[in-house]
């Protein structure tokens, strides 16, 4: 399992079952996964496609999933980014 709050973690769960559910054992799995970047971004990717999707309102802007959405995509990058 990656390093998110439950909040955060379920969202990328749906993302994943919804974008790339090949990528579903870095929540499924008991062990800690080492998020780096080529990981980070298969990630980030699968939550933008949910993004480009399901979050936005007719006029482009985020709606409220959307923002959720955003911010996940910056908590992944967190994992990642600075080390």
């Amino acid at each position: 399992m990656i390093q998110l709050d439950n909040e955060n973690l379920q969202l990328l769960k749906v993302c994943l079952s919804r974008r790339m559910p090949d990528l579903l054992y870095v929540i499924d799995s008991e062990e800690l996964i080492d998020v780096d970047q080529s990981l980070g971004n298969k990630l980030r990717h699968a939550v933008a496609r949910e993004f480009c999707r399901e979050g936005l309102k007719q006029d482009s802007e985020p709606n409220e999933y959307g923002l959720k959405l955003e911010n996940l995509i910056d908590e992944i990058g967190r994992l990642f980014l600075y080390k």
